[in-house]
């Protein structure tokens, strides 16, 4: 979309009788880089880490109750919990909210994990999504990397360097998520999920 906006200078300028400014919005779904689409912070005390990563798609760490009751507010549909050890069930027993949980291991990532969560979140009537971990930094980043490579087809460089150095609290101690993206062959994963 091409924003145009004219400003008439007026007889102090005879030479310019308009100026035109052209802005490109990049939207979020077919989003590049970090550079062109960082996280927008929701932080809420009952909703800690709180970021929208597309119209479509949100982050975060794990929610309170009225966290979850102020998801389904926003219009959020679906929780993908990656919490190895611990269920949001009977946080989500007063709303309507679908929930998914994948037993994510962050010591060893596994690619069956990362096909369901590929399957969900391109499944569009779960729209809008969020997935969660315990601090919304490690597990999730990790994610919500592969959906940039995956889905908005990011350079693996841009997708570890948000969720390395996106102020989300990428805890050092997981070099091997950094690893995995590395090694992670983006194609297979995403013909193993069946997403074009």
């Amino acid at each position: 979309m091409i924003a145009i906006i004219s400003l008439n200078v007026g007889a102090e300028s005879p030479n310019l009788d308009k100026v035109a400014v052209d802005a490109l919005a990049v939207t979020e779904e077919s989003s590049k880089s970090p550079t062109t689409a960082e996280g927008i912070s929701l932080e809420k005390p009952e909703l800690p880490n709180l970021h929208r990563v597309t119209d479509n798609l949100y982050r975060g760490a794990q929610p309170t109750a009225e966290g979850f009751k102020e998801l389904e507010k926003m219009g959020v549909k679906t929780i993908i919990n990656l919490r190895g050890f611990h269920s949001d069930e009977d946080l989500l027993k007063n709303t309507h909210l679908s929930y998914e949980s994948i037993r994510f291991n962050t010591w060893h990532p596994e690619d069956e994990d990362v096909i369901k969560f590929l399957q969900i979140v391109t499944d569009k009537n779960r729209y809008p999504i969020f997935v969660h971990c315990q601090h919304g930094a490690d597990r999730t980043g990790l994610m919500i990397a592969i959906y940039r490579m995956a889905i908005q087809k990011w350079a693996k460089e841009d997708a570890i360097k948000e969720m390395t150095d996106g102020n989300y609290g990428f805890h050092a101690i997981w070099q091997n998520l950094i690893s995995y993206l590395n090694d992670l062959n983006v194609e297979a994963i995403k013909a193993a999920a069946k997403i074009p």
